[in-house]
């Protein structure tokens, strides 16, 4: 026989009538099929569809980010020098030509630019009584209409032949004064008691050396009162209540209209007009791509220009470290459930192929090969794939058509739901009928079983190895960015493979406890506990169910712990990062602080009122070029407010309050500053003020830099920039004496049940205006946990918590039913001696003991160790926004959720094979026998 009809002939053997006995098959077995075709088409979905719900909750979030960093995210264009030298130029020529320059650069891109040209706040003195207000111009170029519409009076207009500005800067000369005609709104009128019935209305503008007048010759209503060009200068919507302390109880913004521009420049002077052009980043429809791509066009136009300024690379940049962890924590859960899920898919063709087995061992006793075997459930398993992966990928399509995302797991789901049916089918047909012959000599028997032993510890070995290279090579090297839509394989991987050892361990131990459980059972009475047993001694050596429980249990424990460790790393974030139950941030003695700070501390509910101030780049030392952060703080007060708030104690802070040696600051210094600065001694020198001081060093400390108000944006998270050497805290009133300096106050924290409601009821105006930033504990925290990217995350585990769960239930019942023939044989024969119904679920129960506690035992250890190992590779301080980094919070309710969930599958499996057993009839048993 020619080669070409041998194969020819193998060919048609190994063939042969496979469709037609793959039609039968799958009829036959049609109800099976259809379930498992379900659980593969909900894996697929599953499997492709959630890489693209983060990349489509990514675009939210770097939306968001944009959006919450406010000014920060702008940009803002500087105008350009003089070419010739010729001084400064016109402020208002300047911010109109910086705002062409944006429009033509990133006009694609950006909100249309604003144009804003404004002036100090000043007392103006009218008829009506005195107010504050400042002169302001906003505008949009190239707007076809004014952004206000005159309801009252007439538009201001420019007064032509007045003095020259630098002839008369301030007006000096009473008989002459210059004029600004400007505008108010009807809000602002309507507050300061201004009607225009008379005509306009002049006031008087104090200068020192002299006054100006500014007419109001119209009141204005905005046409858009939510456009963004009011956002700086509130005041232009209506009266704000002046800050606490300020010299007149109301302050107003006044606009000037482009016309008048020029005088009220004249009015001010160029060097006190404040000038810009800014221009926000548009978000809508703004995907992670597209950010980076705004971001090199700006670095790169930034560098090549200079003329741009903004913090929009930074606020990306932060999102995409925050991004990097999410994406890791996605690729963890999801491989751990699309795992979970093909080994379920693996249960159910064993379940297919243990329905089968007289069949594939008659094939063989016929001379049917085992790759014919092979071949014929690959027939039957492959179209079914197709279909599922046809179905699967134009669901997704039609649902997230513009997200990207891999296909690794999608497909390596897919390859085992066709490959696990004929591999099964063939080990099946070769075990019906290998003519493997037992040795006859002792010594051959185990000698035989003794290589079995070492093949076995081989692949043991190779399966432990590999899961603690996994787990080094994760710990080792961090977070790993990853592109769009793409999971981490290695992470991926390590859980399952720690799993896997986990239930091979399992595995060796369960025989050595089921014999001890067998002779407590041989000492009861009844069948029970014997019979529960004995079926214990079958299942310990089932891998593939115990693994499936092992992964699905330590995916719930570490979901369930990721969870809980965002919560409260969240939680502690507020506390450390806002300090205390409120804290307002900014220019305090600008504001009035003192006679604010005097109310607040007298305010019911507020017990302790601390101040502080903080410098950095301060020399420390003698020639030795380290820079230090100034701390300078309320030391017995801050000391106070952390206890109150739960912090970490500080041990020292409340003594720098008592003074030191004469000439001597006592003071902490943070870090290794002192070991940095190789001196001895407690005593160091360094900058401070305006002055150079003798610390007193009275100990270490773990307190780092205040970043000041923490952003709501993932910047509250990653904090860049180069931090100083180390820190230095001293007292304000210690330093005070003994500079004869007072350090300016920047910050201050409030503590008492009454400190928020006190702090709103100063009703201190927005940070625009007043400059003052109010940040409380509960607002931030619940604005951080709320955003975009760490609910999304809370909510994915959730749900792979219960997708888990739900897998575990379906494997144990998988695998009831899979065993429910050869189970049903041995109650079969004892129930013609008499077994009742309550013994013979006992006999299932002691099947399931071994894959439930194994399964528990393995995957609780899985589950709270990994977090604790890997949590450097998770990233989780970028979602939760600790400075000083996460601690993993091991908690009760996981483990519980796992336990509830194995002792519903254990219901559930003990129903099905009472469901399996109803028909049977003792009667029948005692007739034909066993079943």
């Amino acid at each position: 026989m020619s080669t070409t009809t041998a194969t020819r002939a193998l060919a048609r053997a190994t063939t042969g009538d496979a469709l037609l006995v793959a039609r039968r098959r799958a009829a036959q077995d049609k109800g099976l099929l259809i379930g498992s075709a379900v659980l593969l088409l909900a894996s697929l979905i599953l499997t492709s569809a959630v890489p693209r719900l983060l990349e489509r909750t990514a675009d939210r979030a770097v939306q968001e980010s944009i959006l919450a960093a406010g000014d920060d995210a702008d940009l803002l264009a500087r105008a350009m020098p003089d070419p010739y030298g010729e001084g400064p130029r016109d402020p208002v020529t300047l911010s109109y030509e910086s705002a062409g320059w944006l429009l033509y650069q990133f006009g694609d891109v950006t909100h249309p630019p604003v144009v804003t040209i404004s002036s100090a706040y000043t007392v103006m003195r009218t008829p009506e009584g005195a107010f504050a207000a400042d002169l302001v111009h906003v505008a949009t170029p190239g707007a076809d209409t004014e952004p206000v519409r005159w309801v009252v009076g007439t538009a201001p207009a420019d007064l032509p032949d007045q003095p020259d500005e630098a002839e008369d800067p301030s007006g000096a000369e009473a008989a002459n004064p210059l004029t600004v005609q400007v505008g108010l709104s009807t809000a602002a009128a309507a507050a300061l008691g201004i009607t225009l019935a008379d005509g306009p209305m002049t006031m008087r503008r104090d200068e020192p050396g002299g006054y100006d007048h500014v007419v109001v010759t119209g009141l204005y209503e905005p046409v858009d009162p939510t456009s963004p060009i009011w956002e700086d200068h509130p005041g232009l919507l209506g009266a704000l209540t002046s800050a606490p302390g300020a010299p007149v109880e109301m302050r107003v913004s006044a606009y000037v209209p482009f016309a008048a521009v020029p005088d009220m420049v004249g009015v001010v002077g160029e060097r006190a007009v404040r000038s810009s052009a800014r221009a926000a980043v548009r978000t809508d429809g703004m995907t992670v791509s597209d950010a980076h791509a705004l971001v090199t066009d700006v670095m790169r136009t930034s560098a090549t220009t200079g003329r741009l300024q903004t913090g929009l690379p930074g606020v990306v940049e932060a999102f995409d470290a925050g991004m990097a962890a999410a994406r890791a924590l996605v690729s963890l859960v999801l491989a751990g459930v699309a795992t979970t899920a093909a080994l379920c898919l693996v249960l159910t063709a064993s379940l297919l192929t243990e329905r089968r087995r007289t069949y594939f061992a008659a094939e063989r006793a016929r001379g049917a090969s085992i790759a014919s075997v092979a071949f014929r459930a690959l027939v039957e398993s492959v179209p079914v794939v197709l279909l599922a992966a046809v179905l699967a990928a134009g669901a997704v399509l039609l649902w997230l058509p513009d997200q990207q995302g891999s296909a690794l797991l999608t497909v390596a789901v897919a390859l085992v739901a066709a490959g696990a049916p004929a591999v099964l089918a063939a080990r099946t047909a070769a075990q019906a009928a290998n003519g493997r012959r037992v040795p006859a000599d002792r010594r051959d028997r185990a000698a035989q079983q003794a290589r079995r032993g070492a093949r076995r510890l081989v692949v043991e070995g190779v399966v432990v190895t590999l899961a603690v290279a996994a787990l080094i090579a994760v710990t080792g090297r961090g977070v790993v960015p990853l592109e769009s839509g793409e999971i981490d394989p290695l992470l991926a991987a390590a859980p399952v493979l720690l799993a896997s050892a986990a239930a091979l361990v399992v595995v060796r131990v369960s025989p050595a406890v089921v014999r001890a459980a067998a002779r407590w059972a041989g000492r009861s009475r009844g069948l029970a506990a014997p019979l529960a047993v004995a079926r214990a001694h079958g299942a310990t050596s089932a891998v593939v169910p115990l693994l499936t429980v092992t992964v699905a249990v330590a995916l719930v424990v570490l979901s369930g712990t990721v969870v809980q460790t965002v919560r409260t790393g969240q939680r502690l974030a507020a506390d450390e990062l806002v300090g205390a139950p409120v804290r307002i941030d900014g220019a305090i003695a600008a504001a009035g602080g003192a006679e604010l700070l005097d109310r607040l501390r007298g305010a019911p509910g507020v017990t302790t009122v601390a101040t502080g101030s903080q410098v950095g780049k301060r020399a420390f030392g003698e020639r030795t070029g380290l820079k230090a952060t100034l701390v300078v703080v309320d030391a017995a007060e801050l000391d106070a407010v952390r206890r109150a708030q739960g912090l970490p104690e500080v041990a020292g802070l409340a003594a720098l309050a008592e003074p030191g040696p004469a000439g001597t600051v006592p003071a902490l210094v943070g870090g290794d500053l002192l070991a940095k600065a190789g001196t001895e001694g407690t005593e160091q020198v360094m900058t401070a003020l305006n002055a150079t001081i003798r610390l007193d060093v009275r100990g270490a400390t773990d307190l780092t830099a205040d970043a000041g108000a923490p952003p709501l944006d993932t910047r509250a998270a990653i904090r860049f920039g180069r931090p100083d050497d180390g820190i230095v805290v001293v007292d304000r009133q210690v330093l005070a004496d003994v500079t004869a300096q007072e350090a300016s106050v920047d910050r201050v924290w409030l503590a008492g049940p009454g400190a928020v409601a006190a702090v709103a009821a100063e009703k201190i105006a927005p940070p625009a205006t007043s400059g003052l930033v109010v940040t409380t504990r509960d607002g931030w925290y619940q604005a951080w946990s709320q955003s975009t990217l760490p609910s999304a995350l809370t909510a994915t585990f959730l749900a792979a918590t219960g997708l888990l769960a739900a897998l575990a239930v379906l494997a144990l019942v998988l695998v009831v039913v899979a065993t429910a023939r050869e189970r049903g044989r041995t109650l079969s024969a004892l129930r013609t001696l008499g077994l009742d119904g309550r013994t013979a679920r006992w006999a299932t129960l002691g099947e399931l003991a071994p894959l439930v506690l194994g399964g528990l035992l393995g995957g609780c250890v899985i589950g709270l160790g990994l977090p604790a190992l890997i949590g450097g590779s998770l990233g989780l301080r970028r979602l939760t926004g600790e400075p000083r980094g996460t601690t993993i919070d091991v908690t009760w309710w996981p483990i519980s959720v796992a336990v509830a969930a194995l002792l519903v599958a254990l219901v559930v499996a003990v129903a099905v094979e009472r469901a399996v057993r109803r028909r049977d009839r003792l009667g029948e048993v005692l007739r034909v026998g066993e079943r």
